[in-house]
């Protein structure tokens, strides 16, 4: 399953990126071809297996590519449960709607691969024009340059040896390869100046970005004077280049989501005082300048205090969102700037299990539990019933608690659950629904399975 490239994509505009930045600051201009990373996901697939390891599928052992040509159904039979499951109507749309946003936006997208670790689903990113991904470290970078991707961003300060020596290695064997990473203080920006220097000294300037945070959250300077002096530590480097600013807005504290989103402007408007700054000190070139940030929830904010709210040297804007592709049915049916708009994001990610028991009227023991399902966020929500063909919908039934194998859900007295039913179950906060499967199927809107990804946590 793929989206059609679009005629303009959002990943072609001019770009400072990779060894590019080393020499001379010279400007990428050319489009990340899906097309050879497709090429390299192909050849990975064809050498992957499903078998006994893979939970809830048939048992079968045949080549990962081939999952779709088998005819099979999710619900009529031959897989175990409890069973997740992605659906193809619903990534094809919530796809389409970032595309046209990032275009009629003019903003770049790396999408946080860490959302699924699945080399398949990432493709369907840079077949839509993404301009790379978003990784959280470099265990993560590792699966998709394998992979074949050779744009990158590592969201996090990278400050251990053993990365230190895989990523300059990998720079000098794959010459394409862009990383963009992070510094938060003089001594991360000194750690990795080092390391490039003792492991990489051959390779052209590293390009880095300026993390900035608030208080209490999680890693970034604090103020705009520790900003000034971790930047002029870089500006002093041989090894690296500071071409913009990152942060993330997506955790930012708040009693419900209104004040959340007045907190994400405070601190995005925070962000662009230490922008001017660095742009006064000649500490970033204004002319090329990148600010990266943007979670699922609040990506509209990033876009309005820096596109359409900002005053001086045109900024390029990196978005991350990456929990669009599958939206929920909890945290981002609540906090996604997409929601009230027409049309609207489908929850793509579901997960099937049987009904175990009914052991009092009011209660129904399903076969699912934290081992299949997150629970970090929201419990999972009841969705639908299965009977012998016919769905319905479960309304009026709610989670009320879940164990490692088990979920309890509310009914009514009269309510038509059986033992053997199959319920479906919606999703919040889908990365921690991701990590417990290593191949989920992607379905029709009948359930035929037509393609699986692979998840590599």
């Amino acid at each position: 399953m793929s989206v059609d490239n679009p005629t303009a994509t959002w990943k072609d505009r001019p770009m400072m990126t990779g060894a590019g930045v080393g020499r001379a600051h010279s400007v990428l201009k050319q489009p990340l071809a899906s097309s050879s990373y497709r090429k390299s996901l192909n050849s990975l697939r064809a050498e992957d297996s499903i078998t006994w390891r893979d939970r809830s599928f048939p048992e079968v052992e045949i080549a990962l590519s081939d999952v779709g040509g088998q005819g099979w159904n999710l619900l009529d039979g031959g897989f175990h449960f409890p069973a997740a499951a992605l659906k193809a109507t619903a990534l094809e749309r919530n796809l389409h709607l970032m595309r046209d946003y990032c275009l009629t936006h003019d903003v770049l997208l790396a999408p946080h691969a860490k959302t699924t670790m699945s080399p398949e689903l990432v493709g369907l990113h840079l077949d839509a024009g993404a301009w790379g991904i978003t990784v959280a470290n470099v265990q993560q970078a590792r699966v998709f340059i394998h992979a074949g991707v050779r744009r990158m961003l590592i969201a996090n300060p990278v400050v251990g040896e053993a990365d230190f020596i895989y990523l300059t290695g990998q720079l000098r064997k794959h010459p394409d390869l862009q990383i963009l990473t992070l510094v938060d203080s003089v001594e991360t920006a000194q750690r990795l100046d080092s390391a490039i220097q003792t492991y990489g000294a051959d390779l052209p300037r590293q390009p880095v970005l300026l993390e900035v945070g608030y208080p209490h959250g999680r890693a970034g300077v604090r103020t705009t004077e520790a900003a000034i002096v971790t930047a002029t530590t870089v500006h002093r480097s041989q090894n690296l280049k500071l071409v913009g600013v990152e942060g993330f807005e997506g955790l930012v504290p708040g009693r419900d989501v209104e004040e959340q989103r007045d907190e994400a402007r405070r601190f995005i408007d925070s962000a662009g005082v230490v922008v001017r700054e660095l742009h006064v000190r000649a500490l970033l070139d204004p002319l090329t300048t990148l600010v990266s940030f943007g979670g699922s929830s609040f990506f509209d904010v990033v876009v309005d205090r820096f596109r359409d709210q900002w005053h001086g040297p045109r900024l390029e804007i990196l978005l991350r969102s990456g929990c669009y592709l599958t939206h929920d049915h909890g945290v981002y049916a609540r906090t996604s700037p997409f929601v009230d708009q027409e049309p609207s994001p489908l929850p793509a990610l579901e997960v099937w299990a049987e009904v175990l028991s009914r052991p009092e009227p009011d209660l129904v023991i399903a076969g699912l539990g934290r081992r299949d399902v997150s629970t970090d966020s929201d419990l999972p929500t009841p969705l639908s019933l299965r009977r012998r063909g016919e769905v319905r919908n479960a309304v009026g039934m709610r989670t009320r608690a879940v164990n490692d194998q088990h979920t309890y859900v509310s009914v009514s007295h009269g309510d038509d659950v059986e033992v053997g039913d199959l319920m479906s179950f919606g999703v919040s906060h889908p990365c921690t629904t991701f990590d417990k499967w290593r191949v989920i199927p992607i379905v029709s809107d009948e359930y035929e399975v037509i393609d699986a990804a692979r998840t590599y946590f």
